[in-house]
């Protein structure tokens, strides 16, 4: 029987020193667990860098830390304020899993590797790195879609016309505003019954509603059979009230005007892989002289429906 104890002891004492040296393998041993952060980013978007640390030891560690790319400045140069130096980049570590955040921002494009790296008493114990692709502004391919539901009583024909805006990109992350004109046009006398500009904000591959509140359509056509209501059809504000027989015009009109509009030409030459000098907008490659590509400063999309349907 005391055999018996003294082997289930020793077994015991086993699991559990397995179990520490599973959890905690080398006493002081501090390690990256993992690094997080978005594939993709804008510039001059921010961004977050998730470093998540794995102290192994059973008190607490002081540690160090120092990351590279994790803020690169217009001339291409990383200016992180992270450093084994820096009052940021001094740590202590909990037993177990610690999760850290830092700010990402780029001032160029392409893509940058963050190298981590991690210092004790001076010494680097672990390196670690993670690719963040900054996009080359992207000119959005907007389109307009327009539709009406249509609703007859006694004593009206309501034409309530839905309307939205979608952008065919797939990649970005960042949304961007579309100044959008909504028209009512009276077909027969061309006269403007109601005029509308609202912003939407719009995400690359996204659709945005036109209407200004949700669950509403963004116009309102009453055609009465006999005399207009006294609706106001609250809170839509753009309202044409007509007689049966009457067409009207719904216009709409959305424009987006590029921020990246300077930046252009120089990204499409390092694009191409090619160097240049710039003397004005004109630009001196291998000897000869080139204009550059023309962009257009704003993208401007249109729609119209027409109320009634012929």
């Amino acid at each position: 029987m005391k055999k018996e104890f003294t082997i289930f002891a020793v077994v015991a004492v086993m699991i559990a020193a397995i179990g520490i040296l599973y959890y905690y393998p080398t006493g002081d041993d501090v390690r990256i667990a993992k690094l997080d952060a978005p594939q993709y980013l804008e510039l001059k978007e921010s961004g977050e860098l998730t470093v998540t640390l794995r102290n192994n030891a059973l008190t607490p560690v002081n540690v160090s830390i120092d990351i590279e790319n994790a803020f690169i400045n217009e001339n291409g140069t990383s200016s992180s304020y992270i450093n084994s130096k820096s009052l940021y980049g001094k740590l202590t570590l909990l037993p177990g899993n610690n999760t850290e955040h830092f700010f990402l921002g780029y001032l160029v494009t392409g893509t940058h590797n963050v190298k981590v790296k991690v210092y004790q008493n001076g010494q680097v114990i672990d390196t670690s790195s993670i690719n963040v692709t900054v996009l080359v502004p992207q000119r959005p391919e907007l389109s307009l879609q327009l539709a009406y539901r249509k609703e007859t009583t006694v004593d009206y024909d309501i034409y309530k016309i839905y309307g939205y805006i979608i952008d065919g990109k797939t990649i970005g992350s960042k949304r961007y505003d579309v100044p959008v004109q909504i028209s009512i046009i009276d077909d027969e006398t061309g006269n403007v019954i109601s005029n509308d500009t609202k912003t939407c904000y719009v995400r690359p591959g996204g659709i945005a509603t036109l209407s200004k509140w949700k669950g509403k359509p963004m116009a309102v056509i009453e055609l009465a059979h006999n005399k207009p209501s006294n609706e106001t059809y609250l809170p839509v504000q753009n309202v044409a009230k007509g007689m049966s027989g009457d067409i009207y015009r719904v216009k709409v009109t959305a424009t987006w005007y590029d921020p990246w509009y300077s930046e252009r030409y120089d990204q499409w030459y390092e694009l191409n892989g090619r160097t240049y000098k710039k003397y004005g907008y004109w630009y001196n490659m291998s000897g000869k002289w080139y204009d550059p590509p023309q962009f257009d400063q704003m993208i401007m999309v249109n729609d119209e429906l027409v109320i009634p349907q012929g």
